[in-house]
């Protein structure tokens, strides 16, 4: 119990069901048992490479900021240019 209300698999689907969720505890418990996906098995093989690109970028994650987008400065210099006509 914590704070006077029962935790566990049991209660959660009971208040599941009385909110029109039906889950059966069974589902739950498949799902703890069950051997993790081929997608799964990848993705934590490629948190290590991840990991290791962030730092070799420093830390950091992305592009390098600019105040103004490339493409609207170029807009910019365009509306500004005099027309040749």
């Amino acid at each position: 119990m914590v704070d006077g209300r029962e935790v566990g698999v049991e209660p959660i689907c009971a208040v599941l069901k009385e909110a029109g969720v039906a889950i059966a505890p069974s589902s739950y418990y498949a799902a703890k048992t069950r051997p993790p996906s081929a997608r799964a098995v990848r993705d934590a093989e490629l948190v290590e490479d991840i990991k290791t690109a962030h730092r070799a970028n420093l830390g950091v994650y992305g592009a390098r900021g600019r105040s103004t987008p490339s493409w609207a400065a170029k807009a910019s210099r365009s509306r500004a240019a005099p027309s040749s006509g």
